[in-house]
């Protein structure tokens, strides 16, 4: 009877994790992003560099963070980014930028270490809240720099973004178009364009 039972309590731990649904993963990449040209970083004129990106800790993994309630967050294990999600920010909004700004290279931080670039943009993303069913908050303080250290314009994008489906690809869609915003927001406040 004891090696019965035990055997049932096998079978049946295999087949939920047999059973357990494969791993989805996101990006927030524009789907429409800008064609990439030929061309060295001295070709282009001015050159802007975006980073560092910073997210709070809390986000920054590589689940998806859903908001429950107001004081309550769920780690949705099978959601979870293609890369750490300050990465996606930075390479999302670097896609959205230089689509934006025609007449200047703009290129991520960790591309830039050798480069000495025309204007820094530096971005604190304080809230990236995915509510299913309702909204995606997004609040984001960002620096202008025209050097290392003269401050050319700073700047505060906040906005949330209805979300009516409860299924996740909206909800990464919503995240896209809360950087499409933040993208914009930068682009009007940079000096030289």
């Amino acid at each position: 009877m004891t090696r019965l039972l035990w055997t049932t309590m096998l079978v049946g731990f295999f087949t939920a994790c047999a059973t357990s649904s494969p791993a989805r993963f996101y990006t927030l990449m524009p789907a429409n992003g800008p064609i990439a040209t030929r061309g060295t970083l001295s070709d282009a004129g001015n050159v802007i560099m975006l980073g560092p990106v910073t997210v709070p800790a809390a986000l920054n993994q590589p689940q998806w963070v859903v908001a429950k309630s107001e004081h309550e967050l769920e780690v949705l294990e099978q959601h979870r980014w293609a890369a750490p999600l300050k990465d996606e920010i930075t390479a999302a909004l670097t896609a959205r930028l230089s689509h934006l700004v025609r007449d200047a290279t703009v290129a991520a931080y960790s591309q830039m270490a050798s480069f000495d670039p025309s204007e820094r943009i530096l971005v604190d993303v304080s809230r990236f809240e995915l509510r299913p069913g309702e909204s995606v908050v997004f609040e984001a303080l960002w620096t202008i720099k025209a050097d290392q250290k003269t401050i050319a314009r700073r700047g505060h994008t906040s906005l949330a973004i209805p979300v009516t489906a409860r299924d996740h690809a909206a909800l990464a869609a919503a995240q896209g178009r809360a950087l499409d915003a933040l993208a914009q927001d930068l682009a009007a406040a940079l000096p030289t364009h």
